[in-house]
């Protein structure tokens, strides 16, 4: 029998989720867009340049599974990951609550079980996959919302199973927070109504919350040189270039532990504990 926690019932909290599933609704073809774009160059533009960086350490960790194992994808948009997943040689099942999108992944994956939903009730049986990726879903919920997925994610997955999910760095190069943060102070709650909300966490912060709902083996990386987003933003033509020369130097800077709290994309890593 399934048996999922609720949404929460705080009004911002709400808000702030109802926001972001708007926005991937009416954001659904640039994502389409993007990893068309990303399936010819990674280097294409910051998007696609991040994200397949993301991607290498997602397929590290996948590649720890026997074949056949179940894949939850949380989030999983358009559905391309359900694709990757099952060219892998695992099971994938994904959720999506932006209509858009969920109709995406569905005509995509035809035969693949897409479920609308929301991460903070998984329609999924306790201990039913073995691997549960978040690919860029918590940074747009606040963090009662992270913590009841959390739970959720330590509920579906089965003893040993591994959890994936990116976040953002809040002292990133790129001086992301910086400028939201401006933006917010300036425009009040019009921007908070029209954009969608950003959660930013420090190594140390993220690492501290998976580990308080009970996931263990906690892992937390960093991927991607952040100036690299401003040099597409300056010219698409030049990060491409530079993009293209540093990425040797990029991949070896950000595995030195000192460079996780400056990167681009924040990555954790962890298990269900094993009975």
């Amino acid at each position: 029998m399934v048996t999922f926690a609720s949404p929460s019932n705080d009004t911002q909290t709400n808000e702030i989720r109802s926001v972001a599933v708007e926005h991937h609704h009416q954001k659904a073809g640039w994502f389409e867009s993007n990893y068309e774009k990303m399936a010819k160059s990674r280097f294409s533009n910051a998007f696609t340049y991040g994200r397949h960086k993301v991607n290498v350490l997602f397929e590290n960790e996948l590649k720890r599974l026997p074949a056949g194992a179940r894949v939850l994808d949380v989030g999983c948009g358009t559905g391309i990951y359900l694709q990757r997943i099952k060219e892998l040689g695992y099971e994938p099942v994904g959720l999506e609550p932006a209509k858009a999108m969920l109709a995406i992944a569905r005509r995509d994956n035809p035969d693949v079980e897409v479920k609308d939903g929301l991460c903070t009730a998984l329609p999924f049986e306790s201990a039913s996959v073995d691997f549960i990726v978040a690919m860029e879903v918590y940074r747009y919920l606040d963090r009662n919302d992270l913590r009841a997925s959390l739970r959720e994610c330590l509920r579906v997955l089965k003893p040993g199973g591994i959890f994936f999910a990116t976040m953002v760095n809040r002292w990133a190069l790129d001086g992301f927070f910086v400028l939201q943060r401006a933006r917010q102070f300036a425009l009040g709650k019009d921007f908070d109504d029209r954009h969608p909300h950003c959660e930013f966490f420090t190594p140390g912060e993220l690492r501290d919350e998976v580990t308080k709902q009970g996931l263990v083996n906690v892992r937390v990386q960093g991927r991607l040189l952040a100036p690299m987003r401003m040099a597409y933003k300056v010219s698409p033509a030049l990060g491409t270039m530079l993009a293209q020369r540093v990425e040797s130097l990029d991949d070896t800077l950000n595995d030195l532990p000192f460079m996780t709290p400056l990167a681009g994309h924040l990555l954790v890593v962890a298990e269900r504990p094993r009975d």
